[in-house]
């Protein structure tokens, strides 16, 4: 009798335990690679969604299919999609959303970016960005001729600003951290199309977004604005920067260089219920281009002269990136977060970004240069 019955449950394991059932042929499932999100204008609550996907079949004359959708919602354009298309849509692949400045502005990226949260098969590290100047479309329907793919060729060159320190990695997970921990607001990439204007094919990232505590963009972070951003929240991986200095009786000078290294402290105090933040930082650079008429560069005065010049530059500079902050009363560089552990029961329950556009910000910079490159203007 036993040994009639093990065929029989040997057959019913294996039906039990196949790893198919649930199985998905490609050909069937539309794979997307990337979003671009904009708003309709003649329909303030609809949104107008492209999608990006790459086509399997060896027959098909183009590697990917685009399309444009309108729904009152991600999962709404999905299903439209869907019905479309014949395909089953599919985010795990995604690597970039675009959304166009003006659905960052009212809120409405925040909205989707909630609702892709929601998504079981997403990828939680697709990146995030803004495109200024054009629309998400555009972004999406670009054939650049290093990738065909705009969605990969764009997620590219964000990562690639990414490593060489231009800009913070800001995707899908990055977002809500920010958004959700107190005493610090999002940022996020913005790009803008180069080429003329009638065959557009390029990509460049040219700054941050500035996001509230309400989800909008309230601003942005120049190309400038963002390398402090970066050396105030310690993100800067020899970051190269350019500025202008005064050095005696020689205004306006070019000054290039690396940043080796930055130690910064933030202690704040409390005073009249305004918080009171002080900063102090000990900046490091390396490799400096001076364009300057000298006897000798290598008089340990010039190295005293140039740093006190230096770190009085940095020092403004610092104090209008932290000033924008305050005004638009987002608090990206986290500032907030340090009166949170250091003042605990006055922060709770409180305002934090009214709170920090009325406090009192003070910047301390030290500047210590290793080594001077070269002049660019000897006097010979």
């Amino acid at each position: 009798m036993i040994k009639k019955a093990v065929p029989v449950l040997l057959l019913l394991a294996m039906l039990i335990s196949s790893g198919c059932w649930d199985w998905r042929i490609i050909d069937e499932l539309a794979v997307i690679f990337g979003l671009g999100i904009d708003m309709v204008e003649e329909e303030p609550e609809q949104f107008e969604i492209t999608f990006i996907n790459p086509i399997f079949e060896e027959e098909a004359e183009e590697i990917r299919d685009i399309t444009t959708i309108r729904g009152y919602s991600l999962a709404h354009a999905l299903i439209n999609l869907q019905h479309q298309r014949q395909q089953q849509p599919v985010l795990g692949k995604v690597d970039v959303l675009v959304f166009a400045e003006a659905a960052a502005q009212n809120g409405a990226m925040h909205q989707i970016l909630r609702q892709y949260d929601q998504i079981r098969d997403k990828n939680p590290t697709a990146w995030i960005c803004i495109i200024s100047g054009a629309t998400a479309r555009d972004v999406i329907n670009l054939s650049p001729p290093q990738q065909p793919r705009s969605a990969v060729f764009l997620a590219n060159i964000l990562t690639q600003n990414f490593t060489e320190g231009r800009i913070p990695e800001i995707n899908a997970i990055d977002y809500w951290i920010n958004y959700s921990t107190g005493g610090i607001t999002p940022v996020i990439p913005i790009i803008e199309l180069t080429g003329p204007e009638e065959e557009q094919s390029g990509i460049l990232v040219a700054g941050l977004a500035i996001i509230d505590e309400d989800g909008r963009m309230k601003g942005y972070l120049s190309d400038t604005e963002t390398f402090i951003y970066m050396l105030l929240t310690d993100n800067i991986q020899r970051g190269r920067f350019h500025t202008r200095v005064d050095y005696g009786d020689q205004e306006n000078r070019i000054l290039t260089g690396f940043v080796q290294s930055n130690v910064a402290g933030v202690q704040s105090r409390i005073v009249q219920d305004k918080a009171v933040i002080n900063i102090k930082m000990d900046i490091t650079l390396t490799g400096l281009n001076v364009d300057l008429l000298l006897d000798s560069h290598l008089k340990e005065e010039v190295f005293r002269e140039l740093e006190q010049a230096l770190a009085r530059d940095f020092q403004g500079n610092i104090l209008k990136v932290l000033k924008k902050s305050q005004e638009c009363e987002a608090d990206f560089v986290g500032l907030g977060q340090h009166v949170r552990i250091q003042h605990p029961q006055w922060f709770r329950g409180k305002d934090w970004p009214r709170a920090f556009g009325q406090s009192e910000i003070n910047v301390e910079v030290n500047v210590t240069i290793k080594r001077l490159g070269s002049l660019l203007n000897p006097n010979y």
